[in-house]
């Protein structure tokens, strides 16, 4: 039996409730540590650029290196992402995208430190990226799997 993707629907009781259509969730780094990656790394250039017109390049490479570390940090933290699309579950960071299917996920857990990992229907678990709260994206998973199963 097919359910409409959205207009109404009767619920367990015979009542009708308007269903809504399945729309993509996603979850990214917040706002707030990506901005500040971005001015911490515009920070760090300036005065990388202020050291070397003083007191010449000499001792710069270590300002050079931890710019260069800042900038690769903010670069990932606006890039990386978890979407919840329909069918899939669509992980992308910084340079790679992985697509897993829906029907492939068998269930999902988070402990404290770790981060929320997926485990597939082989038995392999997939690490998620961190972006945001760990619990509530978790839930979020189970809520969309479960979905996925009417």
């Amino acid at each position: 039996m097919s359910r409409p993707l959205a207009g109404r629907a009767l619920t367990s009781r015979g009542h009708e409730r308007d269903v809504m259509p399945e729309t993509n969730q996603e979850f990214r780094t917040p706002r707030w540590l990506r901005y500040g990656l971005g001015a911490a790394t515009v920070a760090a250039g300036a005065g990388v650029t202020v050291w070397i017109y003083f007191l010449g390049p000499g001792g710069a490479w270590l300002g050079i290196a931890g710019v260069a570390v800042l900038a690769a940090s903010a670069l990932d933290s606006v890039t990386t992402r978890v979407t919840l699309d329909p069918g899939a579950l669509v992980i992308v960071s910084t340079f790679r995208r992985r697509t897993i299917a829906r029907r492939e996920i068998d269930s999902v857990t988070w402990e404290s430190g770790v981060g929320v990992s997926v485990k597939l229907i082989d038995g392999a678990w997939v690490r998620l990226p961190d972006v945001g709260n760990s619990q509530s994206r978790a839930n979020s998973i189970r809520a969309w799997l479960r979905r996925g199963e009417r």
